[in-house]
């Protein structure tokens, strides 16, 4: 197939690493600048490496996030800083390309950058689901990745991104949705799969009875006390699929050093020895949300 370059009519920026046509495509649709590195920078990898178009969709610049401002040098401001990241971490992941959806971050719950009029979490879940149905459509992914439904950790542009992309999949195929985009030449596209990107919740399970124990609020976790561990345990969606990405560790990582300005305490992880890198961080882990799971599977595009 031959990708078109310019997506600008519908709202989206592109930036394409690669446009040689591809059998197979995966398309991640997340909220920020490192959600795709720090989540799923493995899988990106590993299957980018064995010939698969990968793309990530990313709704915000991560306008909201916290950077040491020393990172600011030579930069304008935070979004400049981390879309240039992204870019980094595209490239060492083999991303066929990054597309922004050019909303701005929402920030956490109840703070004021929720209630900027350009925030992700103020457009209408159809306006989002419009600008990624155009990316469906262009793409022509047979699976599909994002957040639950709590966006993993509750971060409200997460949650948000997840009810467009939802609305997105379930209606790119419909001639009877955004049919200016058919008449524009972007034609129906039915993915076949729909994954959301989760984990194994037993080290949390520790975690929040260990906290219980000691006196702590396993509710009001994260450096702002705004992440509730509860609600994630109660949310999380159980590993319906895996992929081992021990082979590509190294693209892994550097995706992650890419992302410098929100790197913190991933550092830690930097600090294992090769060999028990590879075991802990080689895998990724994903829930298959359409169709309906029927075994656990090693490659999202198994039965395709």
């Amino acid at each position: 197939m031959h990708f078109p370059r310019d997506l600008r009519a519908y709202g989206i920026e592109s930036h394409w690493l690669n446009t040689a046509p591809m059998t197979r495509r995966l398309l991640f649709v997340y909220a920020h600048p490192d959600d795709e590195s720090f989540g799923n920078a493995g899988t990106i990898a590993y299957y980018a490496h064995h010939g698969v178009s990968v793309h990530y969709v990313c709704a915000t610049r991560g306008e909201a996030g916290d950077v040491d401002q020393s990172l600011l040098h030579g930069y304008g401001d935070i979004a400049t800083l981390r879309a240039t990241e992204l870019g980094d971490a595209a490239n060492a992941m083999g991303l066929a390309a990054y597309h922004f959806l050019n909303y701005r971050d929402s920030g956490m719950a109840n703070t004021p950058a929720n209630e900027h009029p350009a925030a992700l979490v103020q457009a209408p879940v159809e306006a989002v689901a419009a600008k990624i149905t155009a990316a469906i459509r262009a793409i022509q992914p047979q699976v599909v990745i994002t957040f639950n439904e709590y966006g993993g950790y509750g971060h409200p542009d997460h949650i948000a991104i997840h009810h467009a992309t939802h609305m997105a999949f379930e209606r790119a195929g419909a001639g009877s949705w955004l049919p200016e985009q058919l008449d524009a030449g972007l034609p129906t596209w039915t993915p076949r799969k729909l994954y959301y990107s989760t984990f194994n919740p037993l080290m949390i399970k520790l975690m929040v009875r260990a906290w219980r124990l000691s006196g702590r609020d396993p509710r009001k976790g994260g450096n702002n006390g705004d992440v509730d561990f509860v609600k994630i345990l109660d949310a999380v969606n159980l590993p319906t699929a895996s992929v081992d990405c021990s082979s590509v560790i190294d693209q892994k990582v550097a995706a992650w050093q890419a992302h410098r300005s929100q790197f913190g305490q991933m550092a830690l992880s930097l600090k294992l020895p090769r060999l028990l890198r590879q075991r802990f961080l080689g895998r990724e882990q994903f829930s298959r949300v359409v169709p309906a799971p029927n075994g656990h599977e090693h490659d999202l595009f198994e039965g395709l």
